[in-house]
């Protein structure tokens, strides 16, 4: 069995479970910060697919992610479309401001990407606060975010199991599509070209501009798909969700699982997000301790805590060397050991 349909099966086997553990839960706080789990999975994977595999320093996440939020809540509250239908277009409205993003960044290198990214993230909330003849509510964000309905079923935010179910299935979908469609296929191997050698990539016929386009806008596109489901979960949307604690808190998902190693985005997701939670009442300590833990972790592992499983199939490997080596008989010289007493 390969190493990727082990991966395959894993994952296949960790959604099942989650979904059979549902009705065994039962407490609506751990069900929400469940739901909060799923949708930064779709968000870190989003952006490993952008750090991780493809090595593009790009700060615009959070930026793109409340681009998502921020379109699907404008079209539901401003138009009256219905949100099943809003957040699919938002998605599609957050992968073309991905593009945008992108067209500069095509002319730029290493850090100066990171840079104007950045800008772009510290930017967008002044917009935000200023657009309120647009639509976005100004300093006080939107509010009365309606919720997502499918039929009869409304997924307020009271329907905890309703949305524990929409979110996996979202956060599989997601995560499916960038690990197991994208980085496995011809693009993923494009984008891990081009990061370990432009001009190799190159030689063998990748378009650079074309490859860095896709990559852009299909990272931004599942990112404002996590926005929209958020902005329609919490029913609230403002420009807070671009201020200092939710983007470390972001940074430390990816730093703490580790760049391009699948699972490393899901296992910092999960992790950050549920000790975000038990920290919570150290109030302003909280991101104290989490930059202890980034700090630990960096020192520790140094390419996240993926890096156990890597080591532990290493261990694993040697000890089965070791064993085949001693099952191995030992033939002296001259001597035939079928004819040896």
């Amino acid at each position: 069995m390969t190493g990727e349909t082990t991966a395959r099966l894993g994952f296949l086997a960790a959604v099942t479970a989650f979904a059979i553990a549902a009705p065994l839960i039962g407490d609506s706080y751990i069900l929400h910060v469940m739901v909060l789990c799923f949708i930064w999975v779709i968000v870190v994977s989003a952006w490993d697919l952008v750090m991780g595999y493809a090595g593009i320093f790009n700060f615009a996440q959070l930026a793109i992610f409340a681009v998502g939020g921020y379109a699907s809540g404008m079209l539901a509250i401003g138009t009256g479309m219905p949100p099943v239908l809003a957040v699919p277009l938002a998605a599609v409205i957050a992968g073309a401001f991905g593009l945008l993003i992108a067209l500069p960044c095509l002319r730029l290198r290493g850090e100066y990407v990171a840079l104007f990214t950045f800008a772009v993230h510290l930017a967008l909330p002044t917009l935000l606060e200023k657009g309120r003849a647009w639509g976005t509510g100004g300093a006080s964000g939107l509010v009365g975010v309606p919720p997502i309905r499918i039929g009869d079923l409304a997924f307020t935010t009271s329907n905890k199991i309703g949305w524990y179910y929409l979110a996996l299935a979202a956060a599989a979908i997601s995560v499916w599509l960038i690990y197991f469609v994208v980085v496995q296929g011809r693009w993923g191997r494009a984008f891990v070209a081009l990061r370990d050698s432009e001009a190799f990539a190159r030689s063998l016929g990748i378009d650079e501009y074309r490859t860095k386009l896709k990559l852009f806008t299909l990272s931004a596109a599942v990112t404002g798909f996590g926005g929209a489901l958020y902005a329609h979960y919490v029913g609230v949307m403002t420009p807070r969700v671009l201020g200092n604690e939710f983007f470390l808190m972001v940074m430390v998902m990816l730093s703490i699982g580790g760049l391009g190693r699948f699972p490393g985005a899901i296992f910092g997701a999960f992790l950050v997000t549920v000790g975000n939670e038990l920290l919570r009442e150290a109030g302003q300590y909280r991101l104290l301790f989490l930059g202890a833990i980034v700090v630990l972790v960096v020192i520790l592992l140094p390419n996240g805590v993926s890096d156990l499983l890597t080591r532990r199939k290493k261990a694993a490997a040697a000890k089965n060397i070791e064993i085949g080596k001693a099952d191995v008989p030992t033939i002296r010289s001259g001597v035939n050991p079928s004819c040896s007493p």
